[in-house]
């Protein structure tokens, strides 16, 4: 099923083959037109919400410029790089894939959408297999379980790509909590300029977190700066968990700076 209720959207919203449906609500600023696309997931059986969902922004031919999971209530806000048009992609496991727009995205304003995704039950061959099925890395590490929790802050590849160009502190500094000192002291005998330093703002004061790369301490923090680029780059990174609360912190992660913990997921061939 397939329902649009445009309220200012100027008609820039039009079916394209879907399985779902949308409700399109304009937002501030100019009628129509906008960065941010933002909304919920919900199962259009129960009306639930559908926990990390994969919500993107296609442009050009089917290129994913942008892109997030929803929250364990099915919400997520997705910023386009630039102005321009845009497709909205929805999909994930069990229902099926929702590809709708064209949306005409300009500086400053907001489209609010209500995305309902039909259940989809994958038919199987009666067949016997000894096999064991394969889970991603990010499955077996218990990424998407925290994730759907909604404690602490999660970053997947995309969101990743689109933010940290060059060093990986990009990505971090617009976290709550989280202040990137840039001042990068020159240290050795050879002058080198360090990476920027990543603090912890905490009751009032300073402190450096607990750094993990792939479940191995790289960097213990407390009162000494944590570099997180002296250890990965962008390039590298699959996702990133960050908690700066010691009630956050998940089981089998030490926070041994009492500052804290930061979760690198490396890709994995």
């Amino acid at each position: 099923m397939f329902e649009t209720r445009q309220s200012g959207l100027r008609g820039q919203l039009k079916a394209c083959a879907i399985a779902g449906f949308l409700y399109a609500v304009s937002g501030s600023l100019s009628p129509g037109v906008a960065q941010t696309v933002r909304g919920r997931v919900l199962d259009s059986s129960t009306r639930g919400p559908v926990a990390l969902a994969y919500v993107g922004l296609m442009a050009g031919e089917g290129q994913m410029v942008v892109a997030a999971l929803a929250g364990s209530s099915g919400v997520f806000e997705v910023e386009a790089p630039s102005g321009g048009e845009y497709l909205l992609y929805v999909a994930r496991a069990g229902y099926r894939t929702v590809v709708d727009g064209v949306f005409e995205l300009e500086d400053g304003g907001v489209v609010e959408v209500q995305i309902g995704l039909t259940p989809e039950p994958i038919e199987l061959e009666p067949v016997e297999v000894s096999t064991v099925a394969e889970r991603t890395q990010l499955e077996v590490e218990g990424f998407y379980e925290r994730a759907v929790t909604g404690v602490g802050t999660f970053l997947i590849r995309e969101q990743i790509e689109r933010t940290a160009v060059d060093r990986i502190t990009d990505a971090l500094r617009h976290i709550p909590n989280i202040f990137i000192d840039v001042a990068r002291p020159l240290v050795g005998s050879a002058a080198v300029m360090q990476y920027p330093a990543l603090w912890v703002n905490r009751a009032g004061r300073r402190c450096a977190p607990t750094f993990y790369v792939d479940r191995h301490v790289v960097a213990r923090g407390g009162l000494q700066p944590v570099r997180p680029d002296d250890f990965v780059t962008p390039p590298e990174i699959e996702a990133i968990e960050v908690y700066t609360r010691t009630a956050e912190i998940p089981v089998g992660f030490d926070d041994l700076s009492d500052c804290g913990v930061i979760l690198i997921w490396t890709r994995r061939r």
